[in-house]
Parts: structure tokens; C-alpha cells; sequence
């Protein structure tokens, strides 16, 4: 092992900085499986944002018992800052220490399985609750790509806007540059404006509340900063008139009013809805149609 990378596993082998999270679990246990924390317990410093997990089953190469303890606490403090939108500028290099590991084991052809069981995000007033979160990512692909998935099953919501069409299912499939990973990381939960573009295809995702469903695919450049973020893909909504009324029965009716502007430049199929879509310096091109975004 060359210095550098001693060093680097050295500093990727330690929790996360006191000014980045404070993460606990009543216990844990290694078994045929894999790392199986019980009651894990994220909390940020000033106690808004937290998640509680009742079980937590993680299996992935890491270097020794440390190194695997934190690649999990880290996936759930990815978890909890992608459902909040929340990024703290103390967990950046340690996100990214742990990206590298992760990088190191996805390039050897070893793959990741992460399972949320009974998961709870707080975050103010708000509440979100998930029965399973269940996240793979698979040996690169190709020396340079690597493959991941995200479902996530019986979301519930409190005191969150526009709850009433937020989807109770979803799932996404996407894939990487592999070596982009740590900067994905270190955008999620750190300092997002500092990181690097990443280039992410999703080959699906899916999200279904009730009959009505979501389904795209597509390209993304990601980047903390907005204005240089990049999109474009293909939607797809069936039941479309079951969002509209919800949000009208919600007395929404600013939203249910752009549903309805949506449904008149998609393109009609059956019970489903279309669109092809860009977004490019702040302007949202749906069907043709520019819709400058403010």
C-alpha cells in the first residue's frame, strides 16, 4: 500500500466530525449477513434534522471492522441529508474519504447493500417515515461505471408540503462514473457548492401514489450550484386527473393549477400523460415549450 493511501484510509477510519453529526445506535452486531446496527440514531448539531433507524443491515468490502462501521453510518447520513436537503460543510472530507473507499471496493468488482428497516427523518415540524429503503450499487460495469438502485416502500408524511401527492412508493435505477463518486457524496451531505459536476444516467424511476404513477428516464450533470445544473429526459404520468384532483381537494390550487398547465402542452396517450424535457440555465423546455424557472 503506498503512503498516500495509507494515510487516506487512515483518515477515512474515524466518525464523522462532532460539527458534522452526532450517530449512535443501541447496538450492533456482525453476522453471515453483515453489519446489523440496532436503533440507529442520527442527529445534526443543532438537533433539527435527525434520523432513527430501528435496523439497519449493511454488507460491502471495507478494509477492517472500523472502515465498515463508518461506510454505513455514512450512507445514513447520506440518507437523511438527500431527504432534507440539508449540507453541512463539517462532514466534506470525511463524506469523501469514505466515497474513496467505496470507489476502492466498487473498481475491485465488489458491490454494496445497504437496508433501512422502520426509518424515521425529522427535520423541524416535519416527519417522514419509510417501511424499507433498500440501496445496491454493484461493481463497476465497466472500469469505469458503476450501477445503483434505490426503492423505497410505505413513505408516509407529516407536516410536509403537498403531502397528499407525495408518492407512498419509489424506485430508481441510475449509473455513474465511478471515480465521481466521493464528489456525489460530498455534494449530498457536505459542501455541495464545491463539488465537482457528476454525470448520472437514470435508466428508470418510478414513484406511485395511489393509481396514479411516475415513470422517466434520462441524463443529469449535478452540481451544488443550480445554475449549473443540467437535465434532460422523458416523463411519463398515468392518472394524471387523480394528482389534479388531489390537489384541488387539498385546496392546492396553485398546483393543481400547473398540473392542469402541464397536461395541456403533454402529449396524450391512453391514461398517460408525456413529456421530454431539458433544464439548462435556470429555464425548464418542456415539450418544446420554454418555462423559465424563478
Amino acid at each position: 500500500m503506498s503512503l498516500y493511501a495509507a494515510t487516506h484510509a487512515e483518515n477515512a477510519n474515524a466518525a464523522p466530525p462532532s460539527g458534522c453529526a452526532t450517530i449512535s445506535a443501541t447496538s450492533e452486531e456482525t453476522t453471515a449477513k453483515g453489519l446489523i446496527y440496532h436503533d440507529l440514531a442520527v442527529s445534526s448539531p443543532n438537533g433539527v434534522t435527525s434520523l432513527h433507524v430501528k435496523k439497519l443491515v449493511f454488507s460491502g468490502l471495507a478494509p477492517n471492522a472500523d472502515a465498515t462501521q463508518d461506510l454505513a453510518q455514512a450512507a445514513s447520513l447520506l440518507l437523511v441529508s438527500a431527504m432534507t436537503g440539508q449540507h453541512n460543510a463539517a462532514c466534506t472530507q470525511w463524506l469523501k474519504a469514505q466515497g474513496q473507499l467505496v470507489v476502492t471496493g466498487l473498481q475491485s468488482g465488489k458491490a454494496y447493500d445497504l437496508t433501512w428497516n422502520n426509518a424515521t427523518v425529522v427535520h423541524g415540524s416535519a416527519h417522514v417515515s419509510v417501511t424499507t429503503a433498500h440501496y445496491q450499487m454493484q461493481g463497476s460495469s465497466t472500469a469505469q461505471t458503476s450501477a445503483a438502485t434505490l426503492n423505497m416502500s410505505g413513505l408516509t408524511f407529516q407536516n410536509v408540503a403537498n403531502q397528499q401527492l407525495l408518492p407512498s412508493n419509489a424506485r430508481a435505477a441510475f449509473s455513474l462514473p465511478t471515480t465521481e463518486l466521493p464528489a456525489l457524496m460530498s455534494a449530498i451531505g457536505g459542501q455541495s457548492e464545491a463539488a465537482p459536476a457528476v454525470h448520472a444516467t437514470i435508466s428508470n424511476f418510478e414513484a406511485s401514489e395511489g393509481h396514479a404513477r411516475l415513470q422517466g428516464h434520462g441524463q443529469a450533470t449535478l452540481t451544488g450550484n443550480v445554475a449549473a445544473t443540467s437535465a434532460s429526459g422523458h416523463l411519463e404520468i398515468t392518472n394524471l386527473e387523480e394528482l389534479i384532483e388531489k390537489a384541488r381537494a387539498a385546496h392546492q390550487m396553485k398546483l393543481a393549477a400547473g398540473l392542469v398547465l402541464g397536461r395541456l402542452v403533454s402529449h396524450h396517450s391512453g391514461e398517460q400523460n408525456t413529456w421530454d424535457t431539458t433544464w439548462e440555465g435556470g429555464v425548464l423546455t418542456v415539450n418544446g415549450f420554454p418555462l423559465p424557472i424563478k
